[in-house]
């Protein structure tokens, strides 16, 4: 494997959720059908990795002083990948500055979600040898384990009241109150066999603004074509809607709304990937915006590059996104809703910078 990819995560093989996500697509094994729960056989370990000398932060970490323009306000959570060493959460102003690890954790977690009040981190960790949902406090305080289940849990995230989070289990989407209580399932996972669109191997990506759908996406990944959506489902009522399947075969993933309800950002290849070249760090995802309105789809980043996880900032003015086009590590930047005013706003080169959440 390219030593640029992150570590494969196990999922459940009955659902095929797609996950396809930053430098190595997640490893998602295709079964037959069902909705699935499998145990996570990859446990975390504290034994510093080989090739690493002990030490994780290789060289202390991401540099205090960030790229982005002093304007920018507000905090950005993202996960820190070294070579050879579990992801990291670290948080820091939305220009860039003051970037620093949540906790001294060599085994924290992955896709952390930043609560709407700012005070508390929401990730998925399998630091028990299963995919779990946990939450911490911005000052590295009061971990909690919120999810008891048999894991291939993850992507939570906090609806726009901050009074439930939502997130993936098996390909099922349930949301939870925030001490991890109230569970319920809000879109079940069917057999893959049906080819029912948006309900096989979900993965949950936001709440629209006035909190009554979830936005997510979802996949059939087999030997016969991979078919990808991006989805709505209500969370009073279950309905489902497809909001992107074309061009049919394209990725679709990542959807993240716009705070003023009207857009979705996402990532896509509309097929334009003939084979990555992975040894160079060249592959070719795009940054998609999606009028809700209009139903008319832009490419805002148009560069020869993984441009992945955008994410709005909470006043809609920004999209920060991960990108390596200019180095084979990820590093995070930001651009306008239309894709000009490109900022590099950490650049991180010791490490994969990926997942932002703003808020």
């Amino acid at each position: 494997m390219p030593d640029d990819r992150r570590r494969p995560l196990p999922l459940p093989r009955a659902v095929t959720p797609v996950a396809v996500v930053v430098l190595a697509t997640l490893a998602l094994a295709c079964g037959n059908g069902g909705n699935g729960s499998a145990t996570v056989t990859t446990p975390a370990s504290t034994d510093p990795p080989l090739g690493v000398e002990g030490n994780c932060n290789m060289g202390g970490g991401p540099p205090s002083q960030g790229e982005g323009p002093e304007e920018v306000e507000g905090t950005i959570t993202y996960v820190r990948l070294v070579l050879g060493c579990s992801s990291d959460i670290f948080i820091m102003d939305a220009n860039g500055d003051n970037a620093r690890a949540l906790a001294d954790d060599v085994v924290l977690g992955d896709e952390s979600d930043l609560s709407p009040d700012g005070t508390t981190v929401a990730f998925f960790s399998g630091r028990t040898g299963t995919t779990l949902i946990y939450t911490i406090r911005t000052d590295g305080s009061d971990l909690r384990q919120l999810t008891q289940g048999d894991g291939a849990e993850a992507s939570p995230r906090w609806s726009p009241d901050g009074s439930q989070i939502a997130f993936s289990r098996g390909g099922n989407i349930l949301v939870m109150s925030p001490d991890g209580t109230g569970v319920r399932t809000v879109m079940q996972s069917v057999s893959a066999s049906t080819k029912e669109a948006c309900r096989v191997g979900s993965i949950v990506g936001d709440w629209s603004p006035d909190g009554e759908q979830i936005l997510y996406y979802s996949a059939i990944i087999s030997g016969e074509g991979n078919t990808f959506w991006i989805c709505v489902v209500d969370v009073r009522t279950g309905e489902v809607e497809v909001l992107v399947s074309q061009p049919e075969g394209a990725l679709h993933a990542e959807p993240h709304w716009s705070p003023d309800g009207t857009k979705i950002a996402f990532r896509d290849d509309r097929g334009t990937i003939q084979g990555c070249n992975t040894s160079g760090g060249i592959c070719d995802y795009e940054i998609f915006v999606l009028d809700l309105e209009t139903g008319e789809e832009a490419n805002i980043t148009n560069n020869p590059a993984f441009d992945i996880e955008p994410v709005w900032s909470p006043d809609g003015e920004w999209i920060v996104f991960a990108s390596n086009r200019d180095d084979r590590n990820f590093d995070l930047y930001i651009m306008r809703p239309d894709g000009t005013d490109v900022q590099r706003i950490l650049n991180d080169p010791e490490s994969k910078d990926s997942y932002p959440s703003w808020q």
